[in-house]
């Protein structure tokens, strides 16, 4: 390890990209704490993930009608999603062309036109300025409004999932998804899904980090953090979230699957409409499901999970965002999904489901939140940099993969740590570009 009494502070940017490349270590399972809680190396994150990669900004199903928008952020910035009079969903940056004040300051509604509150500049939905207070008067002929149209933010979808990156080079999504996308066909494409209610969103003092690390592949934590749940009797035991399988993909994504079930969590009615979507091979996975946990690169948390609602095993879906709003703060944005075709009162159970584990007032969400915010605390200041602190992620070195019927590299239980080792060996490659 290397050893510097020059704290991280007083380093230029590559001098801290030159350490990274030095002292994080992921084939070898060595991960320095000061990740978690250095300004600097956020700092570095913003330019070299954040606005080079895909992130997800919401679901198609929020702008259901024609003239529907809603804004969202995306690396700090506002955007404005909208779905236009043809259909199709757009996504601006949320900034008036003539002095920059920003456009929308409504979370959701339906507008063909949005009017800037400062000048009264009028745009369209699909990005055309329209309108100017008094244009002849004071502009003459000289105001070409054609070069004034919102920028225009890229956006592309998967199954519903949105997703919008400011880098104009950037891959096309499904190729930076690559085979995760197998594993999300099952989480948002075995039906037609939708969002129900609004985003929940509540802060959290800690690094973003730590949400997708747990998500991405741990579900060793299970054991001790959420050992209550083996104590009530909602699962057989405390070790019941060792069975199963971990598999990771390229560009650091990757996910925990949890089996067997004996138990059909899903909608009964709708199984012909799941066949329909997915392959035999993805069928027979969400038929033997009993949890589904991951994460896609850099900060897009999945979930599928279920309890019992009224003697009936129950599941619920969820994704949720990881905001990084500073190096030891985070928004975290959940949405929740259900079959849209399924019964009102499946719909009622499920979302029953979901606030009982995995909302803000949930027994799983406090539980994490609470580990999330001391080992941001504990990764704060020069210490950790100085003393060259580090993180054991050895667990599952010594194992071989196995086969599995879906794509990606696959272990055969859920006790290792080859997920967030496969995280950070791409967050690296970005960060030392």
């Amino acid at each position: 390890m290397i050893k510097t009494d020059k704290p991280l502070e007083e380093m230029s940017k590559r001098q801290v990209v030159n350490h990274l490349y030095d002292t994080v270590k992921p084939e070898e399972g060595v991960i320095p704490a000061y990740l978690l809680g250095d300004p600097k190396v956020y700092e570095i994150e913003h330019e070299k993930v954040f606005l080079k990669t895909w992130v997800f900004v919401g679901h198609e199903s929020e702008v259901p009608n024609k003239g529907d928008f809603m804004t969202r952020e995306l690396a700090g910035y506002s955007l404005i999603i909208t779905r236009d009079g043809e259909g199709e969903i757009r996504a601006f940056y949320n900034m008036c062309t003539h002095r920059g004040m920003k456009l929308c300051r409504a979370d959701k509604g339906n507008k063909s036109m949005f009017t800037c509150p400062y000048h009264g500049f009028n745009f369209k939905n699909t990005g055309e300025l329209v309108g100017v207070p008094l244009q002849k008067d004071i502009y003459g002929g000289t105001l070409d409004r054609t070069t004034m149209g919102l920028h225009k933010v890229k956006l592309e979808s998967y199954k519903g999932l949105l997703f919008g990156t400011w880098n104009e080079d950037a891959e096309p999504l499904e190729d930076f998804l690559g085979d995760i996308r197998w594993y999300l066909d099952i989480l948002v494409g075995r039906a037609e899904m939708e969002v129900i209610g609004v985003p929940q969103r509540f802060v959290v003092s800690s690094n973003w980090k730590v949400g997708s690390d747990n998500f991405v592949g741990d579900s060793y934590h299970t054991m001790v953090t959420h050992g209550s749940i083996a104590k009530l009797g909602m699962v057989p035991s405390a070790t019941y979230s060792k069975r199963g399988f971990q598999i990771h993909t390229e560009n650091g994504h990757g996910l925990n699957l949890g089996t067997p079930n004996p138990d059909f969590a899903f909608p009964e009615e709708l199984k012909a409409e799941f066949k329909s979507n997915l392959s035999v091979e993805q069928y027979g996975v969400l038929s033997n499901l009993k949890n589904m946990i991951g994460n896609v690169f850099p900060n897009l948390s999945f979930l599928i999970s279920h309890t019992k609602i009224k003697d009936q095993f129950i599941s619920n879906t969820s994704v949720r965002m990881w905001r990084p709003i500073g190096h030891n703060k985070m928004e975290v944005i959940a949405w929740m999904l259900v079959e849209k075709n399924a019964s009102q009162d499946w719909k009622d159970r499920s979302r029953d489901s979901f606030i009982l584990t995995f909302s803000p007032s949930g027994i799983f969400e406090q539980d994490d939140t609470e580990v999330f915010t001391d080992i941001t605390e504990a990764a704060q200041g020069p210490m950790p940099f100085l003393k060259n602190l580090t993180y054991n992620y050895t667990m599952g070195l010594h194992r071989e993969p196995v086969e599995f019927v879906g794509p990606g590299v696959a272990y055969d239980d859920k006790f290792t740590e080859a997920s967030q080792r496969n995280f950070y060996k791409y967050w690296l490659e970005l960060m030392t570009k």
